[in-house]
């Protein structure tokens, strides 16, 4: 049998056993049995192109960061009820605090040791599950991000968590990862806070570090700003990208705004602003499950070759068409999908139908450390299982994220032929 034929035999097996469709309808749950199949091995050790769509703040290895918190003695979590300014399990390093510590906070290690069920109350309140589906899920799933921005941006604590992060998705097949980031406040242990140029700095120092043991890896940064701000305020936000631009040509790549897009303001509100940006705009849009959500053909009147999720291209018709002729890359995310409430059955995911119809999807995990995932084995198996693609359609996923990268390419094609004959 051929890599199709054996593939395609344990994906029915697979499937003939998991009566309960939670490769469906629940993956969190099937997952940790389908990480003991041959078929998990098999995408596990499959040559992975480039990941294109990860927020740097939400890739990290929680348990990670768990343990380096837990080795600090200064280290703080915010017990008490939530309030306007702190997330209850909020974690934070004393240095952030630039003073005293506030109300409501305990040291971590002297609370986890008197109580230690706050351990594990941390990390669930960290990711996130099907549970938490409901209409207010984009404010609990931001909310996520508070818990853990005071402590992984603690300049030390950074450079251990991204450096393993990294590293890790070289282990995993990756050749590279393209990095939305909104501006990160990195703070050191004087409470010193870096400049976004020494961020820049510091994540392609991390970058240059892993490309000692995996010299292809490479490291792109999109520059990101929220959707639902005022529209005067992106131009002060464009003009920082046109200097990212000019001064770090090697990694910038461009510019992104991000959030919940049925926020209430559309990319034609902000078109006036982005349309002479100075910089290549890589947007999202299309993470919406309303009918008048148009931000996909807003986006394409902007130029756009890159867009974010595209969940409901699939209603429209002529602006699927536009998208196909103009090659734009389809950053197709199906596990988030699901995990923020746009897909309840994976089966059902629209994205099966894009391959299909030859549009260049690529498949990329989004916020792995809130949905507790791998770096994108999770979410291309997942989609292998829910929707019915072949091998090839899944290698051809992979070579899009190159982006017709000759070099990139050739190696890619070693890489799967050594893949292939084992």
């Amino acid at each position: 049998m051929n890599i199709e034929q054996k593939a395609d035999k344990m994906r029915q097996e697979y499937l003939a056993q998991d009566r309960d469709r939670l490769v469906f309808n629940d993956f969190q749950k099937a997952l940790p049995r389908l990480r003991q199949t041959a078929l998990y091995d098999l995408f596990r050790r499959m040559p992975k192109g480039r990941l294109m769509h990860a927020h740097i703040e939400a890739t990290f290895d929680l348990r990670h960061m768990l343990s380096l918190a837990l080795s600090c003695p200064d280290v703080y979590v915010f017990t008490a009820p939530e309030t306007s300014e702190f997330r209850n399990m909020q974690l934070a390093h004393k240095a952030w605090f630039e003073g005293e510590i506030p109300a409501g906070w305990e040291n971590l290690r002297q609370a986890v040791a008197a109580r230690p069920e706050l351990k594990e109350k941390i990390f669930v309140m960290c990711t996130s599950d099907k549970e938490n589906i409901d209409e207010n899920i984009w404010p609990k799933f931001e909310a996520i991000f508070d818990r853990f921005k005071a402590i992984n941006n603690y300049e030390p604590f950074f450079v251990s968590l991204y450096t393993e992060v990294m590293m890790r998705m070289a282990e995993e097949g990756l050749m590279g990862v393209d990095f939305r980031y909104i501006s990160q406040t990195i703070f050191d242990e004087d409470g010193r806070r870096l400049s976004p140029d020494e961020y820049v700095d510091l994540v392609r120092g991390i970058a240059a570090k892993v490309r000692e043991s995996y010299p292809w890896f490479h490291v792109n940064l999109i520059y990101s700003y929220y959707k639902g701000v005022p529209a005067d305020t992106v131009p002060e936000r464009l003009a920082f990208a046109r200097h990212l631009q000019e001064k770090y040509p090697d990694v910038f790549i461009g510019f992104d705004m991000v959030g919940d897009e049925d926020c209430g303001k559309d990319l034609r509100y902000y078109a006036p602003v982005l349309k002479d940006a100075g910089v290549p705009v890589i947007m999202h849009a299309g993470e919406s499950l309303k009918e008048d959500n148009r931000n996909i053909e807003y986006a394409l009147e902007l130029g756009i070759k890159r867009l974010g999720h595209g969940m409901n291209l699939y209603r429209y018709p002529e602006v699927e068409k536009k998208v196909k002729e103009a090659g734009v890359m389809l950053e197709v995310c199906p596990l988030s999908n699901q995990l923020l409430g746009y897909v309840p059955d994976l089966s059902q995911h629209p994205a099966a139908g894009y391959i299909k119809r030859g549009l260049n999807v690529t498949i990329s995990s989004d916020d792995c450390a809130i949905f507790d995932t791998s770096f994108i084995t999770d979410d291309l198996l997942l989609a292998y299982l829910c929707w019915n693609l072949s091998i090839a359609d899944i290698k051809r996923c992979l070579q899009n994220s190159l982006q017709a990268d000759s070099e990139l390419l050739s190696l890619f094609e070693e890489q799967w032929e050594t893949f292939i004959s084992q």
